[in-house]
């Protein structure tokens, strides 16, 4: 029989998820690659339309080229963290990311809307006692005219 969880223990692993997805749009935001990977499992999965990466090796190739092609400026926003807890290891979220992004240094005018995605994830409690990310998928929702598809994906 599966041990309930305490009010408490719920409401420690909403808040460490809550944290774990404000930092990854922050480190993303602001090039810290090193950051961003450490909040993804070994053996992630992340996904962004037909663009996979499996692995915290992958993951690491596909945003350390990212950050080193351009002058990009970018902010991701989001809101609406939906967060379902299986049992003490496991968990599943789901939000809504806002993004501007643009290849040119700030201030960038105009502000318009880069891409509206849902984030779909699975979290797992890692030995070290760090929820991390398992898999995310993002889903494209609003895309903005110029935004040819998910970095790292060869565009015709």
């Amino acid at each position: 029989m599966a041990t309930e969880l305490t009010a408490e223990e719920l409401i420690r692993i909403r808040l460490a998820l809550t944290e774990l997805n404000g930092d990854f749009c922050y480190f993303l935001d602001h090039g810290l690659v090193d950051e961003l990977i450490d909040l993804f499992c070994e053996d992630a999965r992340y996904s962004h339309g037909e663009r996979l990466s499996t692995g915290r090796d992958e993951v690491r190739r596909l945003f350390a080229g990212r950050r080193g092609a351009t002058n990009r400026t970018s902010r991701h926003i989001q809101s609406g963290l939906r967060i379902q807890v299986i049992d003490r290891f496991r968990a599943r979220g789901q939000s809504v990311c806002l993004t501007f992004a643009a290849n040119a240094r700030p201030p960038v005018s105009p502000a318009v809307p880069y891409l509206v995605a849902d984030f779909k994830d699975e979290y797992r409690l890692c030995d070290d006692s760090r929820w991390r990310i398992a898999k995310r998928h993002i889903e494209r929702i609003f895309v903005a005219e110029e935004n040819t598809g998910p970095e790292g994906t060869t565009h015709r």
